[in-house]
């Protein structure tokens, strides 16, 4: 049932755009020197042969430079229980140790951190980069990966909420409280 038509509004794209679920990842890049990273949902397969990932970034993020810089980035796939990590990665003004901590972080074929205790990890080398509206879509061409022998369930995000696909109850900013009455009015 369709409730209304509107003229698509910042906020009225976002809440539609909220109703499809997403999974949610950490985009890492390292370019010797830095390493860096960011929270992003945006992600999507593009090619099997070869093998295209695309990831779009905010056009005023960090992520931006360090992505141009070295020609390569990393797609770490959260897992349930990582939403921690995920919020760590959202914060825009954080960088290096506020991210990774002071150990450093193994790196994968390309260089950049892996997060530990993900699903999985997608390296990729800089294939395309294409500025639509305030984004900028990277398309990478998957030159290694790694992905756990593990049967936890994915993170995933919809109406702006953390969610299990193991379960009806979604975590909102990690409130214990607003769950629990979730799965009691469920």
């Amino acid at each position: 049932m369709r409730e209304r038509a509107d003229a698509p509004t910042d906020r009225g794209y976002r809440t539609t755009m909220g109703l499809f679920a997403t999974g949610v990842t950490v985009i890492t890049v390292g370019d010797g020197r830095v390493r860096h990273g960011m929270t992003a949902s945006a992600v999507m397969s593009v090619s099997l042969r070869p093998p295209l990932l695309a990831v779009a970034v905010d056009t005023r993020a960090y992520t931006n430079q360090m992505i141009r810089r070295a020609g390569h980035f990393t797609v770490n796939v959260l897992a349930e229980g990582q939403e921690q990590v995920a919020l760590r990665f959202a914060r825009a003004m954080a960088r290096e140790a506020e991210l990774f901590g002071p150990d450093p972080s193994p790196t994968g074929a390309t260089g950049d951190p892996l997060l530990p205790h993900t699903l999985a990890h997608l390296c990729c080398e800089l294939a395309s980069a294409y500025e639509e509206g305030d984004h900028i879509l990277y398309v990478g061409r998957v030159t290694a990966l790694w992905r756990a022998d593990d049967p936890r369930p994915p993170l995933i995000f919809n109406r702006g909420r953390f969610c299990s696909t193991n379960c009806r109850v979604c975590i909102t900013r990690l409130d214990p409280t607003e769950a629990l009455c979730a799965l009691i009015e469920g």
